[in-house]
């Protein structure tokens, strides 16, 4: 720690170094003087003095106290002159405290004008503010050196950004006010509402009717809007998902669990809904044979031929093109049903999800070298720890791993481990005779100078194993490595691989050079390389072929498995499984393949990591679910392909009301879309332009028109969005505070709640959401806007048979009722029933409204539009 000796930032401004603190908080006293002095002068610097000043702003207390008594007589419409301050301060017993009557009369001998009154209390505020900075700066030093009572360093951090805050704000401790001080700005407000012939002195949300009702959104209310997921996105309950250790199922994952992102690397469960039923669902079918069925609304990454041919272009310069225009987009799978060929002659494929990347996974301690098992498994005795090869280098590479590949005959070869190392020769210690111990702690040739052994040496110390340095109970080696290491075949056998030949589960989710170096002993006993360039592997198991498959799709390669008839020795072995895939990586270890597939992938170049979707199509309704990761990117894979897969509208709306219609600055803080998503969706509610003809490239030249008409007033808007994953509770008062300083924004929409964390360790997700709920009303509160909160229903509405929400129905906690100001709860019925008469409208359920009635408004949904529009305007 350094001195503060030596600190200049402890030194006075006259350069003292004797490590004190001299230095006197920021203040200007002959200012205050000149304010005070102007104000006993002349009624008008009272006037110009009280909008900048309060009586905490003066340094001096005897000033605070002068200034308090002449606001006092200021607003009992008497004078306030030196006689009458004296008096009054007198009546106070203050006068002597403050100097006395000569006091006074020398404040205002000191005023040069009383004109300039204004501009002294300029300089009296620019001080406090600077006073208040001091204070705040002292307070963040203790709270940096001695904690805040055993709180976490993120409230800690939150407590010294809210000590900044208030003094930007100019915020004091005293916000009370006396009744009588209320009562004429209320009035105020009733006659300026009354002149505007009713019309909504709030924070408009584009809704007649809602606006009629509340008279908008105001200042430090907090709203929760709340619907069922997908009124969501869902995939099946039996679709598989690829874990960290191994497999599990929509139907079985829950939140805190771990799947894996499109990046390979673990990803956390943050949120899973509930069950859903009686939704529409397709089968999703893709180019390598896999089908995956999901809801209308689930959620893929894919590219199309624009955003291909974009990035081709980009790749290759083509055209002078240098950048990729066009790019991969969300797109829900009634959007992908929608657009699934192109519109060319062709009618080709439009569809594509790319490959993900490799599993990024720890490397794990395995009994058997990966290579040794892959060749092995490849070509190798199903009963018996040997294999059949024509290439010699195998065997060297068996051998490179630590183990003796001895040729047993022709082209057959025995795994084996190496032979131990013999304990060198002794002489016994009873004859004195050569002899090779079988242990290193045997001193005796024989039984019977065992015997005498012990009459003449020390007593023999416990044998230790050479391996592990561990008990060995008189043999070589201890029983855990006499287990792991007895011999290969013996381990096969443990490993229950020994006539039953797969992939262990601890090997395909071994590090990524564990599971190529099991590939590259698959292929190098077993692969072949088409003349197309594509690796193929053919084996007659099909455990096998299934274990192959998931290890090469776990490395990130796009792979197909085919079946053929052959002529085997059973049934079971009369069908062929070959895997199919396509890399220009080295996959192999042996040196003539390796050349061939160089060779044959430089003549026929090829997209690779690429799946098409080949057909959207409609099937009965099943039970489906959705979760949530937290990955940045949302993506999390499905299904044994192992595909990437994605995981709110009414807050947009309200928000593009605020701030395109209205001119008032709002942000959004989306945990769940991404910017450009939320950009488009904004666009498109606005130019009218459907979303999926935005995504799909089928955008008419009168959309484009349309776009570019209301691209001038979008660009203009005081929106700000916010797509950073994880975000705490923390991060948000953080950076709604630096907005409302930099661009006084009106509104706050967060969507949504659900997925919001903590970062630490709580009793229950209940009290997690409450905790959450109490801060952003009192974020609301503080920041004096708006506050909307998207939030999620429990499955209450859909066990019953008129499906609509109740208040009841907000999920993890009911705290949420209890601290909004208003509830709206979002009903289409058409989510439902499909042929329902109310097609494309939707209620909005005002079920709390702490300032007026309750009541159901009806508005229309033009979800094509990624909308809500009032149905009184269109």
């Amino acid at each position: 720690m350094p001195d503060e000796r030596e600190d200049p930032y402890f030194a006075d401004d006259g350069g003292s170094s004797g490590g004190t603190f001299e230095r006197q908080p920021p203040q200007d006293l002959a200012a205050e003087q000149s304010v005070l002095g102007g104000m006993m002068l002349s009624k008008d610097a009272i006037a110009d003095v009280v909008e900048v000043l309060s009586p905490n702003d003066f340094y001096r207390p005897a000033h605070q106290a002068i200034y308090d008594c002449v606001l006092d007589l200021y607003g009992r419409g008497e004078p306030a002159d030196a006689i009458t301050v004296s008096a009054e301060l007198e009546r106070r017993q203050e006068l002597l405290k403050v100097g006395g009557a000569p006091y006074l009369h020398t404040l205002i001998a000191t005023v040069p004008t009383a004109a300039n009154a204004g501009y002294y209390a300029e300089i009296v505020s620019e001080k406090a503010i600077l006073r208040r900075l001091v204070e705040a700066g002292t307070r963040i030093v203790q709270l940096g050196y001695h904690g805040s009572e055993g709180a976490a360093v993120e409230e800690v951090v939150d407590r010294a950004q809210s000590a900044i805050y208030d003094v930007t704000e100019r915020r004091a401790s005293e916000d009370y006010h006396v009744l009588e001080e209320l009562l004429q700005p209320t009035m105020d407000e009733i006659d300026a509402i009354a002149s505007r012939g009713g019309e909504s002195q709030g924070i408009p949300t584009g809704f007649a009717d809602l606006d009629a009702l509340t008279n908008g959104l105001h200042p430090g209310q907090m709203i929760i809007i709340a619907a069922r997921p997908g009124v969501g996105k869902a995939l099946s309950l039996d679709t598989p998902l690829p874990t960290p250790g191994g497999w599990t199922t929509m139907g079985e994952v829950a939140v805190g669990d771990y799947l894996i992102g499109a990046d390979g690397k673990p990803t956390k469960v943050v949120g899973a809904t509930e069950v859903m039923y009686d939704r529409r669902c397709y089968e999703v079918e893709f180019s390598d044979g896999t089908i995956i069925t999901a809801d209308a609304q689930h959620q893929w990454l894919t590219d199309t031929r624009a955003s291909r041919k974009s990035a081709q272009a980009a790749a290759v310069g083509y055209n002078r093109t240098r950048n990729q225009r066009t790019f991969a987009e969300v797109r829900s799978t009634e959007e992908i049903a929608a657009t699934l060929r192109c519109n060319t002659a062709d009618r080709r494929l439009n569809h594509s999800v790319n490959a993900a990347q490799a599993l990024d996974l720890q490397e794990r301690d395995l009994p058997i070298a990966p290579y040794v098992l892959g060749v092995w498994l490849g070509d190798g005795t199903s009963m018996a720890a040997a294999f059949t090869s024509a290439d010699p280098e195998i065997a060297m590479y068996v051998e490179a791993e630590g183990y003796r590949a001895p040729l047993v005959h022709d082209r057959h070869y025995r795994i084996q481990f190496p032979e131990p190392e013999l304990v060198a020769e002794r002489t016994c210690v009873v004859c004195g005779a050569t002899f090779v111990p079988e242990t290193s702690q045997v001193r005796t040739c024989g039984r019977s100078c065992g015997g005498k052994a012990r009459r003449i040496s020390e007593p023999v110390p416990q044998p230790m194993c050479p391996d592990c340095g561990k008990p060995a109970c008189g043999l070589r080696q201890c029983e855990a490595r006499r287990n792991r290491r007895g011999t290969v075949q013996a381990l096969l056998r443990t490993m229950g691989v020994l006539g039953n030949k797969h992939i262990p589960a601890e090997y395909l989710r071994g590090s990524e050079s564990q599971r190529r170096a099991i590939l590259a002993g698959l292929l190098d006993t077993g692969g072949t390389v088409a003349p197309s360039g594509s690796v193929q592997f053919s084996v007659t198991s099909e455990r096998l072929a299934r274990d192959a498959y998931e290890l090469v799709v776990g490395l990130g390669y796009s792979c197909t498995l085919t079946t053929k008839r052959v002529r085997g020795r059973t049934e079971a072995s009369s069908t062929a499984f070959t895997l199919t895939f396509t890399t220009q990586d080295d996959v192999f270890r042996l040196n003539r393949k390796m050349l061939v597939h160089k060779e044959r992938n430089a003549r026929t170049p090829r997209m690779v990591g690429t799946r098409f979707i080949t057909d959207v199509r409609s099937v009965a309704s099943v039970p489906v679910r959705c979760v949530e990761v937290d990955s940045p990117d949302h993506l999390y894979l499905a299904s044994r392909s192992m595909i990437p897969t994605h995981n709110s509208t009414l807050g947009l709306d309200i928000a593009r009301s605020v701030s395109v219609k209205h001119g008032l600055g709002s942000v959004i803080f989306s945990l769940e879309m991404g910017r450009t998503e939320i950009v488009m969706r904004m666009l498109s509610a606005e130019a009218r332009i459907r979303l999926g003809d935005m995504r799909g490239g089928r955008m008419t030249d009168d959309d484009w028109t349309r776009l570019a008409r209301r691209m001038s007033e979008i660009s203009e808007a005081p929106l700000y969005v916010d797509d950073s994953p994880n975000l705490t509770m923390m991060e948000i008062r953080a950076k709604a505070r630096r907005l409302k300083q930099r661009h006084d924004i009106q509104l706050i929409v967060l969507d949504y709640m659900q997925l919001m964390t903590s970062g630490k360790r709580v009793e229950s997700r209940q009290q997690e959401v409450s905790e959450f709920s109490r801060n952003l009303k009192l974020l609301a509160k503080e920041l004096e806007v708006p506050l909307i909160a998207i939030s999620q229903l429990n499955r209450g509405p859909e066990q019953r048979t008129d499906k609509r929400p109740q208040l009841s129905d907000l999920r993890e906690s009911g705290s949420l009722e209890q601290d909004a100001d208003m509830v709206i709860l979002i009903h289409r019925p058409d989510a439902f029933e499909r042929d329902d008469p109310r097609m494309g409208e939707a209620d909005l359920i005002l079920a709390k409204h702490r300032a007026g009635p309750t009541a159901t408004i009806t508005v229309a949904h033009q979800l094509h539009y990624s909308r809500f529009v009032d149905m009184a305007q269109e």
